[in-house]
């Protein structure tokens, strides 16, 4: 896999905004010309004995000894590697990194694969909208909130709502440039059979003979996403009455892998590498 070269990560160092990525995690007060300081990030106290100096963009804890440089606070705040905290940094603040020369396959399959994390990404803010915002999901939005989810967590957790036409997904991911081939890929739509589903008729541009159609609809829409939030697929749940199957996940593909992800991951990951473990358990599906 091709690397990033040391322009890239001289670039983003220097976009870093370094006290306000700290004071993000904890707060933070002056302490002199050149230094902030705070409770520290990385273990409990009551005095503060954690300092950064925003100039050098450096951080170091008298109290734990922890230490290090914006790239090293992010991979120990966020539980990733550095490329992964050099990614994160870059998307954070729009610094577009390059790489050192790589093998044209490898490059074609990771463009191919940016741009199937782009459609989920650019899927899931539709379906969050939907949810809110449309006079279709208010059932939808009464369910989720009479079983205890606030509007809140909901928005924390991204989840939206798949209106009950065949073709919104679809007519909108064209619109934005993406192809059938990839909708098919990320397993937002499927392929018709010789016959329409429950024997309606499909949109123009759907009918029989194997055209695309929205995979998901009439659904509560909970994005399935990696460690670092990128969206990977959807877990959906039914809102029609006898609606089949109640539960319907993306399939395997080759953005998603089912067991290799665990829900909620993203959001767990910080509070996990503070604590030093983590309680994984299995909720019943009503």
């Amino acid at each position: 896999m091709a690397l990033y070269t040391n322009e890239s990560k001289d670039r983003v160092r220097d976009a870093v905004d370094f006290l306000e990525l700290v004071s993000a995690r904890t707060e933070l007060r002056r302490a002199g010309p050149a230094r902030y300081e705070g409770l520290c990030p990385f273990h409990d106290e009551r005095t503060p004995s954690f300092g950064i100096d925003p100039a050098q963009k450096v951080y170091y804890c008298f109290g734990c000894q922890a230490s290090g440089d914006v790239f090293t606070f992010v991979q120990e705040t966020e539980g990733v590697d550095f490329k992964g905290a050099l990614e994160l940094l870059a998307e954070r603040y729009g610094v577009e990194l390059q790489r050192e020369e790589e093998d044209p396959k490898e490059a074609e399959r990771r463009r191919r694969r940016e741009r199937l994390l782009e459609l989920l990404s650019r899927t899931a803010a539709y379906y969050e909208r939907y949810l809110w915002e449309s006079e279709e999901a208010a059932r939808a939005r009464e369910y989720l909130l009479g079983r205890g989810l606030e509007e809140a967590i909901l928005r924390e957790f991204r989840v939206g709502y798949a209106p009950s036409a065949w073709d919104r997904v679809l007519l909108a991911s064209r619109r934005g440039g993406f192809s059938e081939q990839e909708l098919y890929a990320t397993g937002l739509a499927q392929r018709s059979k010789e016959n329409p589903p429950s024997g309606r008729t499909l949109p123009a541009g759907g009918q029989a003979g194997g055209r695309l159609y929205d995979r998901f609809r009439s659904r509560i829409m909970f994005p399935l996403a990696d460690v670092r939030g990128r969206v990977l697929g959807f877990g959906a749940r039914a809102m029609r009455e006898q609606q089949r199957p109640k539960y319907l996940n993306t399939s395997d593909n080759d953005i998603y892998h089912k067991g290799s992800h665990l829900y909620g991951a993203d959001l767990a990951r910080a509070h996990a590498t503070k604590a030093g473990e983590v309680i994984v358990c299995e909720a019943t599906r009503t």
